[in-house]
């Protein structure tokens, strides 16, 4: 019979969830006056700078007008300064008592009057030229342009609705919802961490990205938004979480795996899968204790990292746990223990196969699996038989069925996805 020695190792805990990739900006390009389209200065689907114009509208009828404006604003002028010249000529006359003071009143009210009108010139001069300028489409931000909705020689205006979007491809945010009682998780530990002094600028645990092919994104992201409530509906907390994009991998819209992983390694318990049995009460081990007889003991167990699994609690490092020969065993037989080879380090496949968020619990019934095998060496005290070690095999082939001799029922070996 096997048992293994229970120890900690480095392991960076993670969780998974589905997001969506969201450009960091998105601008919606309209016309704001009518005209014929006269030109489009862009590749569709290319890159554009800001303040590149884009889309040129004939600008002929716009420029007509604001010339029309800019004469009225001159025949203002004139009518004002003709205004002010009778205004002080009244004004030397009243002195004289060559006219009455009701003309000079009536002179500075004039004045008034052409000075609104000055004014009224320069505002649809004001106006004139914006329309000029709106016959250029240009682009408010720098980014990537999709398609254009239009083609030169339409007729388009502010009905005409959206001519193209531009997105700002980087940095890139990826959106996307956790349960509440991750987001407790993740928080808690960020508050445990504070206060044992350590040095927590944001979070302990940094964003990554599993891209729809299963490979890691190069670039680690950064937390830039946690909503201030929880979806009523759902039960969930929208996070979004930006990354890095010179490459232009991420694409909006795209739906990617989110990978939150702890930025440093705690030490954690962790045994193999295949020691773990499972019954109507959860999981268990077979343990050894000191006098070298098989206990029977409840673990909650955690995330899997490839072939292991976390033990939250249940175990203590230096306790021996029963891997190979468990459907010899039964709780309460004197054994003679052969200590095998631990597994080795989880951390080697901890980011190649990770658990969704909600398979965190330990195993499942319906995966349980029964396997018949041929058993490593054993000596039971008693009435137990004692094989031979000539049939004793290698540890990739034993896996064993978990018939209970005693009573006849049975314990399934678990199996985390």
């Amino acid at each position: 019979m096997g048992v293994i020695q229970v120890a900690e190792q480095k392991v960076n805990p993670f969780f998974e969830f589905v997001g969506k990739v969201r450009a960091a900006d998105t601008v919606a390009l309209r016309a704001r006056v009518t005209g014929f389209l006269q030109e489009r200065s862009f590749q569709e689907g290319g890159v554009v700078e800001q303040d590149q114009v884009l889309f040129k509208i004939e600008p002929e009828q716009y420029l007509a007008t604001l010339a029309q404006a800019e004469a009225e604003l001159a025949a203002a002028n004139a009518s004002l300064n003709r205004a002010q010249v009778d205004l002080a000529r009244y004004k030397e006359l009243v002195k004289a008592k060559n006219v009455s003071q009701q003309k000079v009143d009536e002179a500075e009210a004039e004045v008034l009057v052409q000075e609104a009108a000055v004014q009224t010139a320069e505002a649809n001069i004001d106006k004139a030229q914006l329309n000029v300028d709106y016959t250029q489409v240009v682009a408010p931000i720098a980014g990537r342009i999709d398609l254009a909705a239009f083609d030169v020689g339409n007729l388009i205006g502010p009905e005409s609705g959206v001519l193209a979007t531009i997105n700002r491809m980087d940095p890139i945010k990826v959106a996307f919802a956790i349960a509440e009682t991750w987001y407790l998780e993740l928080v808690q530990e960020d508050v445990e961490a504070k206060r044992q002094g350590e040095s927590v600028d944001e979070f302990t645990h940094v964003p990554l990205v599993r891209l729809p092919d299963g490979s890691l994104y190069d670039h680690a992201g950064r937390f830039d938004f946690i909503d201030n409530k929880v979806d009523e509906k759902t039960g969930t907390v929208l996070i979004r979480a930006e990354f890095p994009n010179p490459d232009r991998i991420l694409l909006p819209g795209q739906f990617v795996t989110v990978v939150i992983e702890r930025k440093e390694a705690i030490d954690a318990v962790m045994i193999p899968q295949a020691a773990v049995l499972t019954d109507q009460g959860g999981g268990y081990v077979l343990l050894v204790d000191a006098e070298n007889k098989i206990e029977s003991r409840r673990i909650s167990t955690g995330q899997r990292f490839g072939a292991n699994l976390m033990v939250k609690e249940g175990l203590q490092p230096g306790e021996r746990i029963v891997l190979y020969g468990l459907q010899k065993v039964r709780p309460g037989l004197a054994v003679k223990p052969e200590l095998s080879a631990a597994p080795g380090d989880p951390m080697n496949s901890a980011t190649a196969e990770s658990v969704m968020a909600g398979e965190t619990n330990g195993p499942e019934d319906g995966d349980a699996r029964d396997t018949e095998t041929e058993t490593d060496t054993e000596a039971v005290e008693g009435d137990a038989p004692v094989e031979d070690p000539s049939e004793q095999q290698s540890p990739e082939a034993i896996e064993m069925s978990a018939e209970d001799r005693s009573g006849g029922g049975q314990e399934t070996r678990a199996e985390t996805r």
